[in-house]
C-alpha cells in the first residue's frame, strides 16, 4: 500500500482490498463500520458469495480489523487454505471461504516504453523521449 492509498483509507474510512479479494469494507472511524461497500463481479469474494451490505465480523476466526484482514491476505499466499470471512447478513451469520492466494495487490503505474510523447509533454515531464 502506498502513501496515497493509506491517506485515502484514513480519510474515507474504507479498507480497499478490491485488487486482491475483490471488495471494499467500511473501516473503523467511519459510518456503518464493517459494512461491505462493493464487491467486484467475478472476484474471489464474489465467487464465495459475499455481497454489498453484509457486515464483516471476523477473519480466520479473529475479530476483523484492517490489519487482521491484510495479514490473512498475506498469509494465504503461502498456503492452499482459503481465507475464512465470518459475515453477518441481517440476523444470520455465515462463514465464507474465499479462495485467494495472490497476496496483497494494489494498482500502480507502469511506463509504456514504446510510447512517444510530444515535445511539450516531454519538457513538462522530463521524460526525454521526444
Amino acid at each position: 500500500m502506498n502513501d496515497h492509498e493509506r491517506a485515502e483509507e484514513d480519510t474515507d474510512h474504507v479498507v480497499d482490498v478490491s485488487y486482491s479479494l475483490g471488495f471494499g469494507v467500511h473501516g473503523p472511524g467511519g459510518e456503518d463500520v464493517s459494512s461491505i461497500v462493493d464487491v467486484i463481479p467475478g472476484s474471489a469474494a464474489a465467487k464465495a458469495g459475499i455481497a454489498p451490505g453484509m457486515h464483516l465480523v471476523a477473519v480466520n476466526g479473529r475479530r476483523w480489523s484492517p490489519e487482521s484482514l491484510r495479514e490473512a491476505i498475506r498469509a494465504a499466499k503461502n498456503t492452499k487454505e482459503p481465507i475464512e470471512l465470518l459475515m453477518e447478513n441481517d440476523d444470520y451469520f455465515r462463514t465464507y471461504a474465499v479462495d485467494y492466494h495472490g497476496g496483497e495487490r494494489y494498482p500502480h503505474l507502469v511506463a509504456n516504453a514504446g510510447a512517444r510523447c510530444s515535445q511539450r509533454d516531454c519538457e513538462a515531464a522530463s521524460c526525454g523521449s521526444g
